[in-house]
């Protein structure tokens, strides 16, 4: 029966690792585009005159400030912002850039600052929570391929096979992991297997084959391609106090 190991898991990551870099190289353009840009305007302070409130037709509510502000020698009133801050009122005095070739277009110096910082930080935290589960498993994986190369093959028996966790479709397990242990009592470790569809029937007590480093223990590889149902012999017995399937092994 041939396996294949489930990289749905790893391909979300790189999902979320693309998408946080994007997110990242964004706000450096923007940040760019905002730092050219501030050489069109001139930054001014603006009294504020009025605030407008309002609500569109989804019945969301929006405000703007209404400011007066002097430039080149010439007063500017009743000019409508595109952008309103908590914590400002009536005849509050705020810091505005106004556009050097149409004095009555502003914008917001805090907006130019905020924006660019907000989505790094978003975009930052985004993928590195997908960076560093996504270094683990390529490191695991860069083991596994050097075990299974160079590695001692070890005959293991399957003792569980459980369900993975980590990994979910619409709130649904749909991957399993297997637990063996080696047939020989020289080796005394405790192999978990990638992740798996869970279509694939398992039987508790199947042989299965483990690749083991000899330079360095804590890399194998699980082939999943080398399960070897047991005969009737070999099947799981039921203790009748626990209900814990109990391996025997009928070359002992």
């Amino acid at each position: 029966m041939k396996i294949k190991p489930s990289k749905a898991n790893s391909s979300i990551l790189w999902v979320f690792l693309v998408v946080g870099v994007i997110i990242v190289l964004v706000s450096i353009a923007l940040a760019i585009y905002f730092g050219v840009d501030s050489k069109n305007y001139v930054v001014l302070d603006a009294v504020v005159t009025d605030i407008d409130s309002y609500r569109d037709s989804d019945g969301d509510s929006h405000s703007h400030f209404i400011v007066s502000y002097e430039y080149n020698g010439e007063t500017y009133e009743n000019i409508r912002t595109n952008f309103w801050t908590t914590g400002v009122g009536i005849g509050d005095t705020i810091e505005v850039q106004v556009n050097k070739s149409n004095p009555t277009v502003l914008a917001s110096t805090t907006i130019k600052i905020i924006l660019p910082c907000a989505l790094f930080g978003f975009g930052l935290i985004f993928a590195l929570m997908a960076f560093f589960p996504l270094r683990k498993h390529i490191l695991e994986n860069r083991g596994a391929e050097l075990a299974k190369r160079n590695g001692t093959a070890i005959i293991c028996r399957i003792t569980r096979v459980l369900p993975d966790t980590s990994y979910r479709v619409n709130g649904r397990i749909v991957n399993n992991l297997i637990e063996c242990e080696p047939i020989d009592s020289v080796y005394t470790a405790t192999y978990t297997s990638a992740p798996y569809n869970k279509k694939y029937p398992v039987a508790v007590g199947s042989k299965i084959t483990v690749y083991q480093d000899p330079n360095n223990p804590e890399r194998s590889y699980v082939d999943l391609n080398s399960i070897t149902p047991p005969d009737s012999s070999e099947l799981p017995e039921l203790n009748p106090q626990t209900d814990i399937p109990v391996i025997t092994d009928s070359s002992t």
